[in-house]
């Protein structure tokens, strides 16, 4: 039997503990064990930033790393490790 690849994008959710607060001027956001920070208008607008912000950062690693090298980076992850 022929094995056949499949390609498709997986969007992984990690849970994790982020700080929210009222200021003058909205809401902000932190992760810190992620280095990541959000504003937003409404606490819904900064949750909403946070879910959307690891992936944003990734995305943006991995698009510098790939312009520094000249070609596309392919990233893969073991699944097995979290079952």
């Amino acid at each position: 039997m022929t094995s056949h690849a499949v390609k498709l994008k997986v969007i992984a959710g990690v849970p994790k503990d982020c700080s929210f607060w009222l200021e003058d001027d909205g809401w902000n956001g932190v992760c810190e064990e992620l280095s990541l920070t959000v504003r937003g208008s409404s606490f819904e607008d900064a949750k909403t930033k946070m879910e959307a912000a690891p992936q944003a950062h990734i995305e943006s690693v991995l698009r510098k790393h790939s312009a520094k090298r000249g070609k596309r980076c392919l990233t893969s992850i073991r699944t097995d490790r979290f079952a």
